[in-house]
């Protein structure tokens, strides 16, 4: 009888234990970051998009999102959210895509996760972007490493730690080693980077998956095995 309760417990709990744990799961070491942000947490708890927010349109298909929004005239109106403070703004040179690797997930429950397993100061992304299940699906979240221009904990390499001091960590909502990451989160993705990519004069040599970033020391398959990285940088 006992064996039994054991194993209802072990069965009912450990699916849920393993949708917590958000965030590249090979991650797990101690980044180079200074400083501390002590009311993040407590902010994070209560996350609104406050700092920017994008919604964009839905389409039917991949073939349509080279399409999106590409007005460059209307560029610096729709994109200037996203423009962090000019004082302390840093010259990027990459850009390193990730998904959580979960069914789920917001800035704020990758901030506490980050927190309370890494032993970090804070989320290690720079953008965040949903899929429907914890944050709406496509609108896409800065987080404060963006926001304060911090060195990032997304994708550790050799000891120079090149890909956290010069690269914008996007992270996807979503397990693409599953499935494909849906038509808004794509749309919003090709408009950050088209962004990013034109206001640091990032070239598409210099965007990367975290599996494919130069030097990178952890065996993973982010941002998952179903992202479709050829069509990103087809279709800048």
């Amino acid at each position: 009888m006992l064996k039994k309760i054991v194993a209802f417990i072990v069965a009912a709990y450990v699916p849920t234990l393993a949708v917590l744990l958000v965030g590249c799961a090979e991650d797990a070491y101690t980044p180079q970051i200074t400083g501390s942000v002590p009311a993040l947490r407590q902010d994070y708890s209560s996350y609104r998009r406050s700092y920017n927010t994008y919604k964009p349109s839905t389409t039917k298909n991949y073939s349509s999102y080279g399409k999106v929004e590409t007005d460059k005239s209307n560029k610096t109106t729709v994109s200037s959210p996203w423009a962090p403070p000019s004082k302390i703004e840093k010259n990027w040179k990459a850009i390193v895509i990730h998904h959580s690797a979960t069914d789920v997930g917001s800035v704020a429950s990758i901030d506490d996760y980050h927190r309370n397993n890494n032993g970090w100061d804070g989320i290690g992304y720079d953008f965040v972007i949903g899929n429907g299940s914890g944050a709406g699906n496509g609108e896409v979240d800065s987080t404060f490493r963006w926001t304060q221009q911090k060195t990032g904990a997304h994708c550790k390499t050799d000891a120079s730690n090149w890909a956290n001091e010069q690269s914008i960590g996007i992270c996807l909502i979503g397990n693409f080693n599953n499935r494909k990451p849906s038509t808004s989160q794509m749309a919003s993705l090709m408009k950050l980077v088209r962004y990013l990519a034109d206001r640091y004069d990032i070239p598409k040599t210099r965007i990367y998956g975290h599996s494919t970033t130069p030097g990178h020391t952890t065996k993973t398959d982010c941002p998952g095995k179903n992202f479709p990285m050829s069509y990103v940088k087809t279709n800048l």
